[in-house]
This record gives C-alpha cells, structure tokens and sequence, in this order.
C-alpha cells in the first residue's frame, strides 16, 4: 500500500487544522484592538468633556465680562494640574480667542481651518497636528449661556498614553500568535495523524472499487465516525455488486427506449419547424397588412387636410371668376384689373400646388437613411394640419429655437408627426376642451439626443387604457373614426427602425408624447417596407 496518499491527507488536515487555530486566533485578537481603541477615545471624550464643563462653569463670568486676566489664570492652574493637557483655547464667536499652553498664553485674531472647521454647534473632536505638537487630541466644546450659543472651548490632549496603549495591545497579539503556532505545530501533528490515517485506507480502497475491484472490504473498527464510514463502505461494495448485474440488464432496455425516443424527437422538430416556419410567415403578413393600414390612414388624414387647405384657395379663386364676370357686364373690365386678378389666381393656384408637392414628399418612400432637419420637417406637417386646427379652433404651438439635425427616415418621423398631432386634435375635439392647443417642443438632451415632444391640453390620457395605448387595433374612437394602429406604428418607427425611444405621460393639462432620437443612431435603422 502505498505511503503517498496518506501524506496528501495528512497534509491537509494540517493545514485545515492550522488555518483553522490561526484564524480564530487572529480573529479574536484584532476583534480586540477597535474594542480597546473605542474605549480609550471614550475615556478621552469623557475626559474631555469633564474638563470642558468644568472649565466653562468656573469662568463662565469671566467670560461674559471678558476677563481675560482671571479666564487666563484659571486656565494655567487646570494646565499645571492636568500634565495630559497640552493647550486651551478659548474662541468666541466674535473678537479674539484666547490660547494658553504649558509655557505662556496669547491671543489669537482667528483659527486656522484644521481646527476652526470643528466650530460646529455640537462637540466635535479629532486627532491633530497643533501648535506643533504632532498627534494632539483636540477636543471641542460649544459654549452656552441662556441658550444662546457663544462660543467654543478647545482642549488640546496628549495621546501618548492612548498611544503606548494601543503599542501594548500589538504586542499581546505577536504573544497570542506565537502561542498559537506552538499549539498548532503540537496538537495539529497528532489531530491529523488521527483522521487521515483511516480515511487514506478508505480512500485506497474506495479506489480500488471505482477500478471495477468489487471484492475489497475494509477492515477498520472504531466506535466513532470513521467505524461508521467504514461499514457503510463495505455495505456500499455488497449493494454495487447487486446493483452491477441490474444495471447491465436495465442498460440495454434504456438504449432501446432511447432509440425510440429519439425517432420520436425527430419527428415532433420537424413538425415544431413547418409550424414556426407557418407562425413566421403568418406575422409577417400581419405586419406587412399593418403598415398598409397605417400607410392608408395617414393617406386619408392628409387627403382630409388636403381639402381642408384647398377650400380657402377655391373659394377666393370663385370669387376672381365672379368679379371678372361682373366687371365684364359692367363693361369695366380693363387691363389693370385683368392682370391683377391673374396675378391674385396664380398666386391661388401656386399654393395649391404648394399643397400637393408637401402631400407627395409626404409620402415619398424613404429607403435609406438621411440627414434631415427636425424643424423643417414639423413646420411642413403642421403646414398640411393648419386649415383643420383652424376650423377647430385648435391653437398650434411650435417650440423650436434651433435647426436639429438628425439621420434617420424622414418620411417616416413625418407620419409619426401626424399620427401624434391627429390624435391630440381629435381628443380636444371630442372633450371640448375651453382654449384648446396643442404644443410642440424640441430641445437638446446631452449634447446627443433630440427630444420632440407633443402636448395637448384635453385632460390626459385614463389610467384604465394607459397600458394599452400602443396595442394594435386599440382605439377609443368611434366606430369608422380611428383604426387603432396610429400609436402602434408610431411606436415602430420611433424605436425599431429609428433606434429612439416612444413614450407618454400625463401632466395638470393632459398627455406628453415625448420621442428622443440619437442624433447618430447605433442601431442599424431600417425603413418599413
């Protein structure tokens, strides 16, 4: 048998053993030093604190009548009496602080800001350099008469009786460590001998058995835990030898049951395949059937404020044909009169022609990413929107001081416009808001994202749907009036395609749309086809 396991596990129960006696040790003695060092600066605060009130009640009329001569004397003789007491230094809040130490005393105009920063109004303390004394405890007292703050007592103490302490207590420490690695080169020799002596036998054997060497038994009997391993190791050896010819006869129906099972795995993947596949075309037809919808109810809104716009122009354009008319029975039609109404109809003519070339660059499909101005691009939606938000006395504001320019589909965040400013119109139509508006702002945010917010003022959007304004086919609107995937959409362009965000609150007045784009996206944007 051979030797070398059995230092392996020596070694380690050692070392265990060590580790183990070492940490405790150290634990326990360090655990000491912030206990004693709490209590020695508690001796020291309480100390301080003594003298501090005692001073204080001694000269307390010396020091409302600024009797520096008595305040002076009172302090040396606490000086004389108090060897631990390097200083006192008494600082009202106004005029000069007195100071006086073992050799003489003087007055002082101010404080430097080591010590005048402890000035506070409740005792404040700390361990400094003073009047050239390295490691001073100094110590702060607040004075006051009736309540009303006057000033601060400083105390200057020695540490070095705190100091020899906390030396003392490092050298009990080296004591306990050295004591320590004597108990466990001793004790820790024969504890490990005691273990692994029987759990390398085991282990030996225990090797043997994962060779396939079914026929080995241990032979330790002890009355402790190491006789308990050892007879349940050799009961273990009698249930592996049952166990061996069960396992050989159970292993060859599981491989048959395996083969069957896997056919039968195969099988069902390629049905799970035909179906995602199915699942992958079934939303894409969805998708594609949703960006039809919105694209054909964005069409409709602009035809809607297409005629809205024309009908001013028609109207003005009938009314020239009705003068030339009259003019021309009253015979008073002359060349002036004629080129004028020309110039007026032409004028006529080119805003509606101004109408349809926004309609068509409105829709113009964009399929690759483009540098576009923010501004521009709201004022000619809006431009589209104006004659409905007039005729509905709707107020549209624009906040915009700056051209923003940002990549991305500009065709694309023009109908997110839209859809933003038709649901708000159509809301504060539908509540009869007093004064209603709509308010559109852009500003920066760090430096690298525009944020474009849309404001209405009809009350905010209901706690009761507010989780479910970017479902699809969600609307509030009457039947015929809304298809429900204006948001949806929205919310699509905004973050898939354009890489920002999409999100609403509510304010007093009513619902925020706000919409922050990177001025350089990190995402790839990708147009709706």
């Amino acid at each position: 048998m051979s030797n070398k396991p059995r230092r392996t596990i020596f070694l380690r129960v050692f070392l265990f053993f060590a580790f183990l006696v070492m940490a405790i040790t150290l634990f326990f003695a360090f655990m000491v030093i912030p206990m004693q060092k709490t209590a020695l600066q508690q001796i020291m605060y309480t100390q301080a604190e003594t003298v501090s009130k005692s001073i204080v009640q001694a000269t307390s009329d010396a020091i409302i009548s600024k009797d520096f001569g008595f305040i002076v004397e009172h302090n040396v003789e606490v000086l004389k009496n108090n060897a631990s007491i390097h200083y006192i230094l008494i600082s009202p809040k106004q005029g000069e602080k007195i100071f006086v130490n073992q050799k003489n005393w003087h007055l002082l105009s101010s404080l430097d800001t080591n010590v005048g920063s402890l000035e506070i109004n409740k005792i404040a303390y700390k361990i400094t350099d003073y009047d050239h004394i390295k490691n001073v405890y100094h110590f702060v007292y607040p004075i006051q008469f009736s309540g009303i703050d006057w000033g601060w007592l400083h105390i200057g103490f020695s540490t070095a009786e705190y100091d020899k302490y906390t030396h003392d207590m490092y050298y009990q420490i080296i004591y306990i460590i050295g004591a320590s690695l004597v108990l466990i080169l001793i004790v820790g020799y024969f504890f490990a001998r005691w273990i692994s002596g029987p759990v390398s036998t085991i282990s030996q054997l225990a090797t043997q058995v994962a060779a396939g060497d079914l026929t080995v038994r241990s032979t330790i009997k002890r009355n402790d835990e190491i006789g308990v391993l050892s007879d349940s190791f050799n009961q273990m050896v009698d249930s592996l030898m049952a166990s061996n010819q069960y396992l050989e006869h159970y292993n060859q129906e599981l491989e048959s049951e395996v083969t069957k099972r896997t056919q039968e795995l195969a099988d069902l993947n390629i049905d799970l395949d035909k179906k995602i596949k199915e699942e992958v075309a079934k939303s894409k037809r969805q998708e594609a059937l949703l960006i039809h919808q919105s694209r054909s109810a964005a069409m409709g809104e602009m035809i809607g404020a297409i005629a809205h716009q024309w009908r001013q122009p028609l109207n003005a354009l009938g009314l020239v044909q009705q003068n030339l008319h009259l003019r021309y029975k009253l015979g008073k039609l002359d060349e002036a009169f004629m080129l004028s109404s020309m110039d007026k109809s032409d004028r006529l003519i080119q805003k509606m022609s101004t109408t349809i070339d926004d309609f068509r660059n409105f829709f113009k499909p964009n399929k690759q990413v483009e540098s576009f101005n923010v501004k521009h691009i709201i004022q000619s939606t809006t431009e589209l929107l104006e004659a409905q938000l007039k005729n509905n006395d709707i107020k549209l504001i624009i906040n915009c001081d700056e051209d923003y320019i940002i990549d991305g589909l500009e065709g694309e965040f023009s109908q997110v416009i839209l859809n933003l400013i038709n649901n708000a119109k159509d809301v504060l139509i539908e509540n009869k808001s007093e004064q209603p508006s709509i308010e559109i702002s852009v500003h920066k945010k760090n430096d690298q994202i525009t944020v474009v917010t849309v404001k209405d003022n009809a009350g905010g959007i209901p706690d009761s749907i507010f989780d479910k304004i970017y479902d699809p086919y969600f609307t509030t609107k009457e039947e015929g009036k809304g298809t429900g995937i204006g948001l949806y959409m929205s919310k699509i362009i905004i973050e898939n395609n354009m890489g920002g965000t999409l999100h609403a609150f509510n304010d007093a007045d009513g619902a925020n749309f706000v919409i922050e784009l990177k001025d350089k996206p990190l995402v790839k944007v990708k147009p709706i086809a």
